[in-house]
């Protein structure tokens, strides 16, 4: 179960990773300043949503000034959209990582749904708000989503081609992915982690994946037909 305290190390390995990652791609240094911003911000949103969250709520946790935050940031919502981007870069570095990995399609069915809800646990209600305000259209995480979902999808659609020779349409993977995050939602139900949800939501999203992928028959429409 997520813990403000204990969970502060991991939420700044995680931001570190990718900001570093990311400023050896743009051949520049990431700045400290940003950095600690994005880190105290998760635990903020966390607590006081989305809603009741101010900028200076951000300016006391990070101990920054308004100047040094609006040097990196236009507002709030631009704090969670980072966050959110940052989340989202390190969850698909995993599911690639255990896509390599794998050496078949139930490898490929098992380890990424376990990567997906052990991030997402680990991660606590922050994940929960970002997820259900990234599925409003008008909302300024949706991009995101959408961008993380085509990729993910993409990708799980040539490993599985590979591991089976069988073709399917990006469509059938982006359902499972609005499964697996319908579900990451209900773990999460009433503002309480329950692990025997979680556990039911494993089981289930696995058998659906495999009986899709795996059955004797392919969901209709599933297959793409070979001209």
């Amino acid at each position: 179960m997520w813990n403000q305290g204990d969970d502060l190390d991991a939420i700044r390995q995680v931001v570190n990773q990718v900001l570093d990652a990311h400023a050896e791609d743009e051949g520049g240094p990431r700045s400290p300043a940003r950095a600690e911003i994005l880190i105290h911000s998760v635990q903020v949103f966390a607590l006081r949503g989305v809603e009741r969250t101010t900028v200076q709520h951000l300016l006391s946790a990070a101990n920054v000034s308004r100047r040094t935050f609006y040097k990196y940031f236009r507002n709030k919502v631009d704090v969670l959209e980072n966050i959110y981007r940052i989340f989202i870069d390190n969850m698909l570095l995993h599911f690639h990582h255990e896509m390599r990995q794998a050496r078949s399609v139930q490898q490929i069915i098992h380890n990424t749904t376990k990567v997906y809800f052990d991030y997402h646990i680990s991660m606590g209600p922050v994940i929960k708000l970002m997820m259900e305000e990234a599925r409003s259209s008008n909302s300024a995480l949706a991009p995101h989503r959408d961008r993380a979902q085509t990729i993910a999808a993409e990708v799980l659609t040539a490993e599985i081609n590979r591991l089976t020779g069988r073709d399917f349409d990006p469509l059938v993977m982006r359902t499972m992915l609005w499964i697996l995050e319908s579900y990451s939602l209900y773990v999460f139900e009433g503002g309480e982690f329950s692990e025997e949800r979680l556990h039911l939501c494993q089981r289930t999203m696995i058998g659906i994946a495999e009986s899709v992928i795996l059955g004797q028959e392919a969901t209709p429409g599933a297959l793409k037909r070979h001209s």
